[in-house]
C-alpha cells in the first residue's frame, strides 16, 4: 500500500506538469487549488474509497476498494488519441474487493488513467464528490467527506499538479487561461495593412480579410469565439471554409446575426463538446468598409474575444481600418489669397487600379466616396473648398473636366489622364485638420508650344514683308530719279 502512496504522489506531480487529467490522493477533509483561474468551477470524483488501517494515523497505510458509482471501471475501455485502453491493465479487483494497483507503474499510466476516469464520468452522467468556483484571489476549497482517491477536474479543461497530504490535499493549478489572437492578413491595397498586423487604411467599398485564432484546450468546456464590428465594418457571412483547426476539430454551429448589447453586429462561433487535444480554432473571414464608416480620427473597430468554462471571457482583442478626409481648394494660378474658384469639375481616380470613385453628395462642399453613389464628378463652389471623406492613404488622380469661368483647365497630366494633378492622402490628415491639395488655374488662351505653326512664322513673313517694302521704295525712288 504505502508502494502505490508513493508512486502516485510522484507521478502526479510529473504528470500535471505535462499538462495531462488531474488525478489526486486525498483524505477526509479538503482539496484545496491555489493559483486557481477566477470563476472557473473545480470537481472532484472520489474514484477509489481508502480504507486506512488506523484512522487515527491515516497516511500510515490502508486499502484501496473501487467507489460503488464506479463499479463498471474496471470494463472500460478509453479511447487515447486513437489507442484503446482497458482499465484492467491499470488495476484490478481482487479478494474482498481490494484493488491491486500495480498497473499504475510509470508517469503515463498515471495520466492515461486520468483521462479515462473523467471520460468515463462524462459517458456516465456521473455526479461529483465536491465542487467550487474559484474566488477572485485564485483560491479554490472543496469539501470531500471521505477518504479516497480523487480526479479533479476544471472547467477550463486543463490540468493542476498536485502536492498529496493526509488527511488535506494541496492542488496547485498550473495552466494559463485560453488565448486568442486577431489580426489583418488581407486588404484591397494590402501595402496599406500595418506592420504588425492590428490595422489598417482602407477606402470605402474597400475589402478587409480578418483572422482570429483561438487556443482551444484538451477537455475544455463551453467554448465560444465572438466577433463584433462597429457599424462602418459590413460582415461577409461565415461558411465552413472559413473555419479551420490545427489539430483534433470539434463540431460547431454559426451565427451570423450576432448582436452585443451595444448593437454592433457580427458573429458567434459555438463549439460542441470537448477538444480531444490541445488545439487551435482559425476563423479567416473578410468585411466591408461602408459609407457609415468613422472618418479618421475615429477608428473603425473589429473586437473579438473567446468565452470557456463557466460563461468567463478572454480579454478582448481588437484591430482597427482607419479611413481619410481630404479637401480640394481651386484657385487661380498665383493668387496668395486663398480664393475658392467656383465652378470647377474634377473626376477622381484611385491610382492603385484605374477605377473612378463614386460619391454620394452630403452637402455642397462634402462628397462621401460611395460605390453605390451616384455623383462621378465634384463641383467646386465658392464658399469652401471640396472635402471628399472615406479615402485610403494612397495616391488619387484628380482630372479637371471643367474649368471656372475664364479660367484654363489643368495644364499637367498624370500619365494617361489630362489636365490632371495627383494628390497623395496622408494619414495625418482628419476631421480636425484635413489635408489640403491646392490645386491652380492659369486665364488667357494657351497658345500651343508644341505641335502648331506658333506666333514665330507671323513675325518672319511680317520682317520679310518690311525688308520687301524699303527695298521696294530704293528701287523706285532710283529709277524715277534716271
Amino acid at each position: 500500500m504505502n508502494r502505490i502512496k508513493k508512486l502516485i504522489v510522484g507521478f502526479l506531480v510529473s504528470a500535471m506538469v505535462l499538462g495531462m487529467a488531474i488525478t489526486a490522493y486525498a483524505a477526509s477533509g479538503t482539496i484545496t487549488i491555489s493559483n486557481a483561474n477566477a470563476g472557473q468551477t473545480y470537481d472532484a470524483y472520489r474514484v477509489f474509497d481508502y480504507v486506512p488501517a488506523d484512522e487515527a494515523d491515516a497516511g500510515a497505510g490502508g486499502i484501496y476498494k473501487l467507489a460503488s458509482k464506479f463499479s463498471g471501471l474496471p470494463s472500460y475501455t478509453y479511447s487515447d488519441d486513437g489507442n484503446s485502453v482497458a482499465m484492467s491493465s491499470f488495476f484490478t479487483v481482487g479478494d474482498n474487493d481490494i484493488l491491486d494497483t500495480s498497473g499504475l507503474a510509470t508517469e503515463e499510466d498515471v495520466k492515461v488513467f486520468g483521462r479515462a476516469v473523467l471520460a468515463y464520468v462524462k459517458a456516465n452522467g456521473i455526479g461529483n464528490d465536491g465542487s467550487t468556483t474559484a474566488t477572485e484571489d485564485g483560491v479554490a476549497t472543496i469539501s470531500v467527506s471521505e477518504y479516497g482517491y480523487y480526479v479533479v477536474d476544471s472547467s477550463l479543461g486543463s490540468a493542476v499538479s498536485v502536492d498529496t497530504t493526509t488527511p488535506s490535499a494541496s492542488i496547485a493549478e498550473k495552466n494559463s487561461v485560453p488565448e486568442i489572437k486577431k489580426e489583418v492578413s488581407g486588404a484591397t491595397n494590402s501595402s496599406t495593412i500595418y506592420s504588425d498586423k492590428t490595422g489598417n487604411d482602407a477606402q470605402i467599398g474597400d475589402t478587409v480579410e480578418f483572422k482570429v485564432s483561438a487556443d482551444l484546450k484538451r477537455g475544455g468546456k463551453d467554448y465560444a469565439i465572438v466577433d463584433t464590428l462597429t457599424p462602418g465594418l459590413t460582415l461577409v457571412d461565415l461558411q465552413d471554409s472559413n473555419i479551420s483547426f490545427s489539430n483534433s476539430s470539434l463540431g460547431y454551429t454559426i451565427d451570423n446575426a450576432y448582436v452585443d448589447e451595444n448593437g454592433n453586429k457580427g458573429f458567434k462561433i459555438t463549439f460542441e463538446g470537448e477538444p480531444k487535444d490541445d488545439t487551435t480554432a482559425t476563423v479567416v473571414y473578410q468585411a466591408v468598409v461602408n459609407k457609415d464608416a468613422a472618418i479618421a480620427s475615429e477608428e473603425n473597430i473589429n473586437e473579438a474575444f473567446l468565452i470557456y468554462g463557466n460563461g468567463t471571457e478572454t480579454t478582448h482583442v481588437t484591430t482597427k481600418t482607419m479611413t481619410y478626409p481630404l479637401q480640394i481648394k481651386k484657385i487661380a494660378l498665383g493668387d496668395t489669397t486663398g480664393k475658392v474658384l467656383p465652378g470647377a469639375e474634377f473626376k477622381v481616380y484611385r491610382e492603385l487600379d484605374k477605377t473612378q470613385l463614386k460619391f454620394t453628395k452630403v452637402s455642397d462642399t462634402e462628397y462621401k466616396v460611395d460605390p453605390d453613389g451616384s455623383v462621378e464628378a465634384i463641383v467646386t463652389v465658392a464658399e469652401a473648398p471640396l472635402t471628399i471623406t472615406g479615402l485610403n492613404a494612397e495616391n488619387y488622380i484628380l482630372e479637371e473636366t471643367k474649368a471656372p469661368q475664364g479660367y484654363n483647365l489643368l495644364e499637367s497630366n498624370v500619365g494617361d489622364y489630362k489636365h490632371a494633378q495627383q494628390v497623395t492622402v496622408s494619414t495625418s490628415s482628419n476631421t480636425g485638420a484635413v489635408q489640403v491639395a491646392t490645386v491652380e488655374d492659369g486665364t488667357g488662351l494657351t497658345l500651343p508650344s508644341t505641335g502648331g505653326i506658333g506666333t514665330t512664322i507671323f513675325y518672319i513673313i511680317g520682317g520679310i514683308l518690311v525688308v520687301a517694302g524699303i527695298a521696294y521704295f530704293i528701287v523706285r525712288r532710283k529709277a524715277d530719279a534716271e
